[in-house]
């Protein structure tokens, strides 16, 4: 089947595909809401934007130490199961959170050890998301159908991101959290309800088929070291998904300040207040809808170098315009209009970049190898932000935010001309056929 005669209508009647993709918007919604609340808190708590920075690196660092290891576990488990198990597990932990802030029990450091477990827990179902998308969704159906995730999941974060700021103006944080937890629990029902997929892309083209969903200690400590390195080794073999990892490692470092500094940025650049953010979150959003909507469009044009190249250079003019925005601060119309398109630009061209790298990764890694090189790869590529974060920490004592957010532009171009110039190997021209 070619790519061109596959439409949204041919895989949304997947059933499958229809409650893994409605539980990923209503995760998504959820968050929205309560990443603005957890955003704004930290630095509301601490009025430090030191530890906006600290809190951000200790979102990200289980996913680079314990992700691999993770991926190892994982690859023998029931992808299903653990993708349920990690759902309930994080509406636990935000509950806990709830309950502290209610009772005046939250500080800084408490802020840092719920964001190191929440993350731990998403570092086993990461690898199991991966694995278990790629059993459902069928090779042929990979561009549309990622595209369509992309664009449902982008609108959900797109309502939720404007009603975040009326709900914690109007309620406070506690309710945006109480919708984070509901939406786990019903986005874990619908994973529940899903049948065991019958086969994985890789089945499809050369009669491969999964591992057996075995205990991890019914092999012993051998199986599982194995197992970790086996992941590790597949990826630096693979020219596709090691080049993507290094791009990914450098894109994710120059992000780190917008994503990092999301607070000091409306107050000490624009000298607005969360307002602002709600704002640029609901453009954000719109951004990751319109740039999944052009990406099966690209797919047909462009190779993926191509994509990686217009994805990079937009990234770093929208880094550039928010870094300007001292020129402007203050005038509320005017900020509006910058952020709105800047944050616009940046998650559209993320979006390019991400919904390339996602194709182009579950393409190419065999079923059996799928967890595995799923959580090496997210370890990597997300091993620039705790560092970065770090730094970022450090720096925001002694350069303003609005340099650093412009060191952040010039990396950009620093990237795009080196991805230009060296060429890597990111994959052939899109054309899907029908293996089946």
């Amino acid at each position: 089947m070619k790519q061109d005669s596959i439409s949204y209508k041919t895989i949304i009647c997947d059933s499958n595909y229809r409650k893994l993709i409605l539980s990923g918007m209503i995760d998504r919604f959820g968050d929205s809401v309560d990443a603005l609340a957890f955003t704004w808190l930290v630095y509301q708590i601490t009025h430090n934007a030191m530890w906006s920075a600290i809190v951000f690196a200790l979102n990200t660092l289980p996913n680079v130490i314990i992700q691999p290891f993770a991926g190892a576990v994982v690859e023998r488990r029931n992808k299903k199961n653990v993708i349920i198990a990690a759902y309930i597990l994080r509406a636990l932990v935000i509950s806990i959170f709830a309950i502290l802030y209610s009772l005046g029990l939250v500080n800084a450091p408490i802020m840092a050890v719920l964001t190191l477990i929440i993350t731990t827990i998403e570092s086993f179902s990461l690898p199991a998301s991966s694995a278990f998308t790629a059993q459902v969704v069928k090779k042929e159906h990979l561009t549309c159908g990622m595209s369509l995730s992309k664009m449902l999941t982008g609108a959900a974060a797109l309502v939720g991101t404007g009603i975040a700021g009326v709900i914690i103006a109007a309620w406070g944080a506690v309710p945006a959290m109480i919708i984070d937890i509901s939406t786990f629990i019903i986005a874990a029902v619908l994973i529940l309800l899903m049948k065991n997929p019958t086969h994985s892309n890789n089945e499809a083209e050369n009669g491969a088929t999964e591992i057996p969903e075995t205990p991890v200690n019914a092999k012993g400590t051998e199986s599982f070291g194995q197992l970790f390195s086996d992941g590790i080794k597949y990826v630096v073999k693979t020219p596709v998904v090691r080049n993507f990892c290094i791009l990914c490692v450098a894109l994710n470092f120059m992000l780190v300040p917008i994503n990092a500094l999301q607070a000091p940025i409306a107050e000490e650049i624009f000298k607005m207040g969360g307002e602002l953010l709600s704002f640029a979150g609901v453009f954000a959003s719109l951004g990751g809808i319109a740039g999944a909507a052009f990406l099966p469009m690209l797919s047909k044009k462009l190779s993926p170098l191509q994509t990686v190249c217009l994805g990079t250079g937009i990234l770093g003019v929208g880094l550039a315009g928010i870094a300007m925005g001292g020129v402007i601060s203050g005038k509320a119309i005017l900020c509006y209009i910058l952020v709105s398109a800047c944050f616009f630009t940046m998650v559209f061209s993320a979006t390019l970049i991400g919904g390339v790298i996602g194709i182009q990764f579950m393409k190419s890694v065999e079923s059996d190898y799928m967890a595995r090189a799923s959580a090496v790869f997210n370890a990597f590529a997300t091993a620039a932000m705790p560092l970065g974060s770090l730094l970022v920490s450090v720096l925001v004592s002694r350069i303003a935010t609005d340099k650093i957010i412009l060191i952040g532009a010039l990396f950009a171009g620093i990237v795009l001309v080196l991805t230009l110039v060296t060429r890597p190997a990111l994959g052939k021209r899109e054309e899907i056929v029908n293996a089946a």
